[in-house]
Parts: C-alpha cells; sequence; structure tokens
C-alpha cells in the first residue's frame, strides 16, 4: 500500500513517505482458551496489602493489580483504580485520611499516583525521570510529602502540592541486605534511613 512497516522496541510501526509521518500499529490478539478472556474473578483471597484508614473507618486493599477501599461497618466498597490489565500496587492512606497514593504502570513505565480516598476525581499522575520499579511509599505525618525507593536503591522525596520528586541519598551497596527503610519524624522535618558505610 505505499508505506514501510517496520519493528521498534517492540513495537509496529508504519512510515508514508509521501508525508513522512509514523503512526505505530495497534495490535490485541484475542486467545481462544478460557482463561485468556475477560472473566470476573473473586479477588479476596488475592489480597497482597491491606492497611486500616487513619479515621479507622475504611481498609485499603491491593488485590489483582486494583486498588479498593471497604468499609468497616457501613458503606459501599469502591474500586479506586478500576484499570483491568495494568498493575496498580503499594496502596497508602495519607495521615489526614483525604488521599491514597499508589504506583501504576498504566502508561507503560511506573508512575507515582495520588487520588483521592473518595474515587471521584482523577488522580494526579507524577511522572518520574528515568522511570523504574518503585516501592514502599510513605507519607510524611502532615501529608505535605511522600518518600519512596527505587530499584537502584535510591531514596526519593516528592512534595505533593508542586509534583517535583528529588533523589535525597542512594545506597551504592548492592548488598541483599541493602535497604534504605525510611521513616518521618513526628513534625515531618526529618527522615531517618540506613544506609551501608563504604567499607561495609
Amino acid at each position: 500500500g505505499g508505506v514501510v512497516v517496520y519493528e521498534q522496541a517492540g513495537y509496529l510501526h508504519l512510515y508514508d513517505p509521501e508525508d513522512g509521518k509514523t503512526r505505530q500499529v495497534s495490535i490485541e490478539v484475542r486467545g481462544d482458551l478460557p482463561g485468556l478472556r475477560p472473566q470476573w474473578i473473586e479477588v479476596s483471597r488475592q489480597i497482597t496489602s491491606a492497611s486500616l484508614s487513619p479515621t479507622g473507618k475504611r481498609a485499603l486493599f491491593e488485590a489483582r493489580g486494583e486498588v479498593f477501599t471497604v468499609p468497616v461497618e457501613k458503606g459501599n466498597w469502591r474500586n479506586l483504580t478500576n484499570s483491568p490489565g495494568t498493575a496498580e500496587r503499594s496502596p497508602v492512606w495519607s495521615p489526614d485520611g483525604k488521599r491514597i497514593a499508589w504506583f501504576s504502570d498504566a502508561s507503560g513505565d511506573y508512575q507515582l499516583m495520588i487520588g483521592s480516598q473518595d474515587g471521584l476525581a482523577r488522580p494526579q499522575t507524577v511522572k518520574l525521570e528515568n522511570p523504574t520499579f518503585y516501592y514502599r511509599p510513605k507519607w510524611s505525618p502532615d501529608s505535605k510529602w511522600i518518600c519512596f525507593m527505587d530499584a537502584d536503591r535510591r531514596l526519593w522525596i516528592l512534595d505533593v502540592a508542586t509534583g517535583e520528586a528529588r533523589i535525597a541519598d542512594q545506597e551504592k551497596s548492592s548488598h541483599p541486605g541493602s535497604a534504605i527503610n525510611p521513616e518521618w519524624s513526628p513534625d515531618s522535618a526529618w527522615i531517618a534511613y540506613t544506609k551501608r558505610l563504604k567499607n561495609g
């Protein structure tokens, strides 16, 4: 048809020499096997993390790549992400009880998401430089900051109001026991963490 097809980074692209434009080809393969078809899944036995809200009235769960809140006594459960086909993980409640932060790979790279606890507003997406695998987000006690770590053993600090994230430090050792494990001070002014010295 007068266009050139090529592969790059695992995707097919079409190049039209007449207008010089390239577009990615979207391909979706649907298998005939029942296990590969969209289906309802009972997730109550697939919970990978759980925590209680600051008020103690709701619980926060991560199950099968989704983030849910469930009332302890009265109310409805809420699926805050509703994103089958993506991995939403490590949800944490802000100490003021208004927001929930989690990591999502919906864009293809992990990003930090910050959403309202009621799930009514579209969550804020925090794009991080040179995306990698992130884990253990922790809110500061005043709910203004979030610290987290990445696969390169770096400690990140995010200003929730501006969405600006910076690297505070890095554990240079790749020893299996190397983990920063940050903890906020009660006044949200300091972070204590572990770091292996050069001499081990």
